[in-house]
């Protein structure tokens, strides 16, 4: 009867031991502080129709299509209307934080952006 008890009470306390090992989450030992979010880099592309948002807005108010050309954003409306600042155009169309302003496909503005 005593071997009974011992044995069953061993078991009891390795189960819980395992059900402690096996309940508890792993802790994180490199990354970021408890809580701080981890930033990535994001490229976003905008069309030309949304560059023609930053054109209309910042470059002339006649423009509605504004394409990446030339290093430099390229108004127009019914004919050209003027040049505008790439980075200038990212900042203006996202509240993320701007790296880089490069030529997206077809003529398109991809903004390398921090999130």
């Amino acid at each position: 009867m005593l071997r009974r008890v011992l044995a069953t009470a061993a078991c009891a306390v390795l189960a819980g031991a395992a059900v402690l090992t096996l309940g508890s989450p792993a802790q994180a030992t490199a990354g970021p502080a408890r809580g701080a979010a981890a930033l990535v880099t994001v490229d976003l592309v905008f069309s030309p129709l949304y560059v023609g948002d930053y054109c209309r807005a910042k470059v002339n108010p006649a423009a509605y299509i504004g394409f990446y050309r030339n290093n430099g954003i390229s108004c127009h409306g019914s004919g050209f209307l003027g040049q505008g600042d790439p980075y200038l155009a990212c900042k203006y169309l996202t509240t993320d934080v701007v790296m880089s302003a490069l030529p997206g496909p077809y003529e398109a503005l991809l903004c390398r952006v921090i999130r």
